[in-house]
């Protein structure tokens, strides 16, 4: 037990001083511990127990940058298990949990939103002819160019390969064909560059409206649908 408050250092015995190492760092107890140690630091002469004093508050400081650099391990691989390694932009985890969140909200609130399913044309060809560099390459200015689309709102992620989403919370049907719309026409009108080469690259995509009532797994399954549908109308044309 810890002697106190008035209790001068010369008379806490030793094991009461000994005995407040296992106090967490960023605890009360331990937080006044320290203060209190500090004061009687200053007036207390015995030798002993002042070099006792400043082993705990040594073990304190030292215990108080472990917590700061495992918090900080911790914050950095948990942005490495929801980002995708190629483009840097959230990956299928971090949509999935968004998704999560925001039918969840749609669910109470009863506005839900749209999901858009974009997948490159002919990216298995860019892959073939240009090599799949390239087809890295292709992938990472196609996320560049899709994330000025993105509200702050919204989740843009890439699923796998050349599979892209977008959800937009509190979007209609109608609005999100509409930005679709700009943004496909935008990326085809603007061949991409990788050395010498030029690459054109089209976008299909496909819409699915959601709300309270919408499981992932459907919305992503209408969407999909959408989006082939779109694809092979473009390849007929």
């Amino acid at each position: 037990m810890m002697p106190a408050n008035d209790t001068p250092l010369t008379e806490w015995p030793l094991s009461a001083l000994a005995g407040q190492a296992h106090l967490a760092p960023h605890s009360t107890g331990f937080a006044s511990l320290v203060l209190r140690l500090r004061l009687a630091l200053r007036r207390d002469p015995d030798p002993v127990k002042r070099s006792l004093v400043e082993q705990i508050l040594t073990a304190a400081a030292e215990s108080e940058q472990r917590l700061i650099d495992q918090a900080q391990r911790i914050a950095e691989l948990e942005a490495l298990s929801t980002t995708d390694e190629l483009t840097g932009l959230p990956n299928r985890r971090a949509f999935e949990s968004f998704m999560a969140a925001d039918l969840a909200r749609a669910s109470r609130d009863g506005h839900g939103g749209t999901l858009a399913f974009l997948d490159l044309d002919r990216f298995k060809a860019i892959n073939d002819r240009h090599g799949h560099a390239a087809g890295d390459a292709v992938l990472c200015q196609i996320a560049l160019r899709l994330q000025p689309a993105a509200r702050a709102t919204d989740c843009l992620a890439r699923l796998h390969g050349d599979e892209f989403v977008l959800a937009m919370p509190g979007a209609t049907r109608d609005q999100a064909e509409v930005r679709l719309s700009e943004l496909a026409t935008r990326v085809e009108k603007q061949p991409l560059r990788f050395g010498d080469a030029l690459i054109p690259v089209g976008i299909s995509y496909g819409l699915s409206s959601y709300d309270g009532s919408t499981d992932l797994p459907t919305l992503l399954r209408d969407c999909d649908h959408a989006m082939y549908i779109r694809k092979q109308a473009r390849r007929d044309d």
